[in-house]
Order: C-alpha cells, then structure tokens, then sequence
C-alpha cells in the first residue's frame, strides 16, 4: 500500500509538473539566470546582453528592490519577452558554450571545497582549528573503472596536510527505493591500491564496483586528528554514481555534413540495450576554445547505428568560427527510470494500473562509457552557417503567451 501512494504521489509530481510548465518557464527561465538550458547559455562574443550572459546558478530576481524577499508575484512582460527572444534565438538542443560552463566543459569532476569542521567543546558545537575535503576523483564510474576518494585536512593558516587518525568508514548505496551495501573500498597512505604518494597524509579509498553495484554510492567516514585541542571525532560524507553495466558504446565513427546551415556532426554507437537516450558532445575550435553544445535525446534500437548531433548554425556564424572544429567529450547515457514519458500519456486507469504494480528498484540511468578521442571537422566558409535565429512552434506559442501576461 505504501509503494501504491509512493507512486500516485510521484505520478501527481509529474503529472502536476506538467500542468504548471507554462507558469514555471514564464516567471523563472525566462528570466534565464537560474539552471535548465540557461546554464548552456552565454554571449555568442563580447557584449551580448545579458540573458545570454547570466550563470547558471544566479538568482533569477536579484534585481529586485533592495532588501526585497524575492519574486512578489509582479512580471515585466515587455522584459520577458526580451529576454526570451534573446535566449531563444539558438536551439534548446544547440547552445553556445563558453568556458564558465565548467559543468559541461569538465564533465566528470566534481569541485569541491574545504569544509571548516566543527567540533563539540563542553557540550558546545564550535568551530575547530581543521578543514577537511572529502573528494572522489569523478562523479561516475563505469565498467572496468576504479573510483578514488580522497580524504585530507589542514589546520587553519597551514598549507599542509595534517595527519588523520581513521576511527572506521562505511559505503552504501541506493538504487531507486532498494538500498545494500556493496563491499567497502580499500584504503591506505602507502602509495598502494591507487594511492599516489606514500606518507603525503592524503587518505586514499578505492572501489571498484562488480557487476551488481549499480547505484547512487555514498561513503561516509569518521575520524580524529592527533593533537586536535577539541578531541573530537569528525565525519564527512560524499557521494557518487556507479555504473558498471555498459548499455552502449561510442565506436570512434563519425560523419558530418552541413545541413540547413547548421553542422552536423553523427556519432558511430554500438547499442546494446534499444531505449531512450541522451548524447551530448562538445564543440572546440582549433585552438581548443568552447564554441557550442549540442544534445540529442533519441530512441535507439540494439546495434550498430549514427546519432545525430547539430551545432546550430548562428552560433558559429556568431562567434566568428569556421573550423576545423573539434568534437570532444562525447557521452551519454541510457534512461532507465521505471515511469517512462510515454507511461504518462496513457488513461488515467491506465497510468493507476501500472503504478499499483511498479517497483522503484533501479537507478534512473545507465551511462555509456565516456569516448575520450577527438573527431576534426572541415574547414567550412563562414556564409555557409545560417544567419537566421531559430524558430519553431513551441517558440511561436511561447511568445503568443508571454504577450498575453497582464
């Protein structure tokens, strides 16, 4: 019964998600400072305006009044629809990319800073004299893979490594709603078992999943550090993604065209499992300079098969760009979330029978190994890239609605 209204409850989020589409994309990304596809955005070179420009992680309101809580219900349609207009003039599929969108230039790592430990002095939580950095090497780790996490800390004003004194550590993981234990990872500072330098005060821990480790991983350890005042014993945590099942592979195959005046690119893959999948490449220029993104989200059936990958037309003519190119960081990943898109769109009996009987006992993706290799394009004249800003029927709705805000 639990499992039952688990799922009404998700199906109602996406359901409710749904619904709520329009007013979400009207207050918030148009306003395109705070994630989805404006994390891609960015000027197609210097002083394009700002909805091309703002981080991904900005506040999408902190133009507001001085002192002001936050969005108080009130839009600017006219700003809206300028700053839509501006966002919208590329593809959602085919952005620009520049070198401050770290999370799809580095798209394995994961940047983590030293965190001040606190520590309990006569039943007072204060701050120590330590920072510590629990860090694994990547986000993800697939098949024949190793993970490394790396634990250090420093005392304050000190550049070097303190030493750590392990108390015990623990790895568990969790795979939708099923949660095990996969064998803890070795660790040592002897320069062993993925350890780089012996006696450096850097506790290194290893794992390498087997088979069956497929999941959401979090490692927590505790600790003490000798000649800490506080004698406290500490604790971190970190998390990490394991999939050790390949569904596909990348083959190093490529083709490209010009097409409609956009480049693209087709990415050879060898597929294992057919279902629904997102591929993703980046653009360089000669110099190994970001120019554009681009992501395609297809159906693609077991065996030997091209993906296409567009980078929109503009965005090169824009920044000025003809090639070669390179195509680098090819990845993608296989979605394997138990309610499918396509589960939804069914009666609302329907959507009810299948969620009475559905277990969520599996992560939501499967990663196909990175393609570390580079594919360069031809040289192109730059006349051959459209001018043209990007239309469609969801950008004509779009504006149709944002023109009807009071």
């Amino acid at each position: 019964m639990r499992n039952h209204i688990r799922w009404n409850r998700r199906a109602r989020l996406y359901l409710g998600g749904a619904c709520l589409c329009i007013v979400a994309l009207t207050v918030a990304v148009i306003r395109l400072a705070s994630g989805g596809e404006a994390a891609l955005a960015g000027p197609a070179n210097a002083g394009r305006g700002d909805a091309l420009r703002d981080d991904a992680t900005a506040n999408p309101f902190d133009d507001a009044e001085p002192g002001a809580s936050g969005f108080d219900g009130r839009v600017d349609r006219e700003q809206l629809i300028k700053d839509y207009l501006e966002w919208s003039q590329y593809p959602p599929d085919s952005r620009p990319l520049f070198a401050s969108h770290v999370d799809r230039i580095e798209y394995r790592r994961i940047a983590a800073p030293l965190q001040p430990m606190p520590a309990t002095v006569d039943g007072e939580v204060r701050r120590s004299d330590f920072s510590c950095l629990l860090q694994p090497e990547h986000h993800s780790v697939l098949e024949t893979e190793r993970m490394r996490v790396f634990l250090s800390c420093t005392r304050t004003g000190e550049r070097a490594a303190t030493a750590i004194r392990l108390r015990d550590y623990r790895l568990e993981a969790r795979a939708g709603e099923r949660r095990f234990r996969p064998a803890p990872p070795a660790v040592n500072d002897a320069g062993e078992n993925g350890d780089e330098v012996a006696g450096d005060r850097v506790l290194t821990f290893e794992f390498r999943p087997s088979a069956k480790d497929w999941g959401d991983m979090h490692l927590t350890v505790n600790f003490e550090i000798p000649g800490d005042a506080a004698d406290a014993t500490y604790s971190l945590t970190t998390h990490f993604f394991s999939s050790p099942t390949t569904p596909a592979r990348f083959t190093g195959q490529f083709r490209e065209e010009l097409r409609d005046g956009s480049l693209l690119v087709e990415a050879g893959m060898r597929v294992e499992r057919a279902g629904p999948y997102t591929i993703e490449a980046n653009l360089m220029n000669a110099d190994g300079e970001p120019v554009a993104y681009a992501r395609a989200e297809v159906n693609l059936k077991a065996g030997v098969q091209f993906v296409p990958l567009s980078f929109y037309g503009k965005i090169l003519r824009d920044a000025n760009q003809s090639g070669p190119f390179r195509v680098v960081g090819l990845r993608g990943e296989l979605n394997t979330d138990v309610i499918q898109p396509e589960v939804l769109a069914r009666s609302p009996a329907e959507v009810e029978r299948f969620l009475a009987g559905v277990r969520d006992d599996r992560p939501k993706r499967m990663l196909v190994p990175y393609f570390t290799g580079t594919h360069t394009t031809a040289r192109y004249d730059l006349s051959a890239f459209t001018d043209a800003e990007y239309d469609s029927i969801e950008k004509t709705r779009r504006l149709s609605e944002l023109s009807a805000l009071p």
